[in-house]
């Protein structure tokens, strides 16, 4: 990765009927050299109509193993077929960000987990989190529980445990937990691989990433096992006079508190800002680009950070 930055991701287009362009923003992302394209959890689009279509987190995602699965190894010049190849875990990953729990038993998450990461070759990052009120309809209308707070906290658990626990011959799946309030900070401490703060400042971020820290040492975990991830929406233009016009189009529709936390500008401010983030802990920053062609922000980054890329196929 380019200095001073984390390793960065992206999140994909699901809202639609046609995988496609998703699988193609995936292994666009992995030829220009990001770490790795991440999936949401949602029915249809929060706050958007519900007849809008929205392709399903873990079908997508078993895609996405095999499409660049296939390109890594068609790239390292490995074998097709025969046994699983176990391709190192630092190569380009594909998670969740996030999975809700309470949408599939726990034993299923981590059942679909191991084999994702049986079809990538590598571990997949599963984020995970409990979900708010926000996503009541979504599960009610598909006739799904939604418990309360507590109830839902303690679906988490169990599926973080189920996620953690041994999968015999599998790529162990590598385990984010999102959340910001007290009860997330002190689960992931316990028992995730990272912490995930959505849209968070490297002031908050940092906070949140020692709090974590205390609770896996209360937990009798090393504290320094436990890392920090960052996800947030992101606005990328060639100049920073198209980055402020973009951005006061895009956020005419929206809630000023969401618009007020797009990280956006030119691509040398963009990174400034991942790498304050880097400095606040965050070993991963998962990019959700907003108001402008995906393709253009994640070429725009590639350039000017100098990411190493390998081509499809390579």
């Amino acid at each position: 990765m380019a200095a001073g930055l984390p390793l960065l991701g992206v999140t994909l287009p699901q809202f639609s009927t046609d995988p496609g362009p998703a699988v193609d923003a995936c292994l666009d992302a992995r030829a220009l050299g990001f770490g790795g394209a991440f999936v949401f959890d949602h029915l249809w689009p929060l706050g958007g109509p519900r007849t809008r279509p929205a392709l399903e987190c873990w079908t997508l995602l078993a895609a996405l193993a095999a499409a660049a699965g296939r390109e890594e190894a068609e790239g390292s010049g490995e074998p097709q077929g025969g046994a699983p190849v176990h391709r190192d875990p630092g190569g380009f990953r594909v998670g969740t960000l996030v999975t809700r729990a309470g949408l599939r038993a726990p034993a299923l998450v981590a059942r679909m987990a191991a084999t994702v990461g049986q079809v990538a070759g590598a571990g997949a990052i599963v984020g995970v989190g409990r979900g708010d009120l926000a996503n009541r309809a979504e599960n009610l209308a598909f006739g799904l529980p939604f418990g309360t707070a507590a109830e839902r906290a303690r679906v988490l658990e169990a599926t973080v445990a189920a996620l953690r626990g041994p999968q015999a011959g599998t790529p162990r799946p590598e385990v984010w937990l999102g959340g910001t309030g007290p009860e997330a900070l002190a689960m992931a401490g316990r028992l995730a691989d990272a912490w995930n703060g959505w849209a968070r400042t490297p002031e908050e971020l940092a906070a949140g990433l020692a709090g974590v820290r205390r609770e896996a040492e209360r937990a009798g975990r090393d504290p320094a096992t436990v890392a920090a991830t960052w996800g947030g929406q992101v606005l990328v233009a060639p100049d920073r006079s198209e980055a402020a016009g973009r951005l006061a189009r895009w956020g005419a529709d929206r809630p000023p508190a969401e618009a007020a936390r797009v990280v956006a500008g030119a691509p040398a401010t963009v990174l400034a800002r991942l790498r304050e983030l880097a400095d606040a802990g965050a070993a991963w920053c998962v990019l959700s680009v907003v108001g402008g062609p995906g393709a253009e922000a994640r070429a725009l980054l590639a350039a000017a950070a100098g990411l190493p890329g390998r081509g499809r196929n390579g």
